[in-house]
């Protein structure tokens, strides 16, 4: 499981876009346009009775709602994925990731400690890092976020959203 902010229609076709045209220079796979998301907190495998403390915690989130600028793309080349970001994250946005990870852990759940780094996969299975230079920014209008489950299929991660919290305007 894990909290998200999911895209708009509009904006996963953005996304989808700039994923398909780096397809080319980088090689790997497009991430599906229904499977786009940008993780605030990663809980990886919880057990049922911790799921009615999840949906309390998303329930008492006081965020902002907020616009956001993928403006950047960047690879990890030992798990070959490339992704795309932020270059300024905002700060409704490292306020949210930080409440939702401070109450998981009040919670008394486990949670992955390496840093927030706001970021979207684009392709995995990369061969390539994709061309240095700006890229066209996605510009994405953030008013929810949501508790998803992740379930392995034959084609590949299936997400299915629990729950979904609107941010204030």
């Amino acid at each position: 499981m894990f909290f998200a902010l999911w895209p708009d229609a509009a904006t996963a076709n953005r996304l989808h876009a700039l994923a398909r045209a780096l397809q080319l220079p980088c090689g790997g796979r497009v991430m599906r346009r229904d499977t786009l998301h940008l993780t605030l907190a990663f809980l990886g495998e919880v057990p049922t009775v911790a799921l009615e403390s999840l949906l309390r915690l998303g329930r008492q989130i006081r965020g902002e709602a907020f616009a956001l600028t993928v403006d950047v793309v960047g690879s990890w080349h030992g798990n070959r994925v490339v992704w795309a970001a932020p270059s300024t994250p905002p700060g409704a946005l490292q306020a949210l990731a930080a409440q939702l990870c401070t109450g998981v852990r009040n919670a008394g759940l486990a949670l992955d400690e390496r840093a927030f780094n706001p970021h979207v996969t684009l392709l995995r299975k990369a061969h390539d890092a994709p061309p240095s230079g700006p890229v066209a920014p996605v510009h994405w209008q953030v008013a929810s976020f949501a508790l998803v489950a992740s379930e392995r299929t034959a084609q590949g991660a299936s997400y299915r959203t629990l729950a979904r919290w609107r941010l204030h305007q």
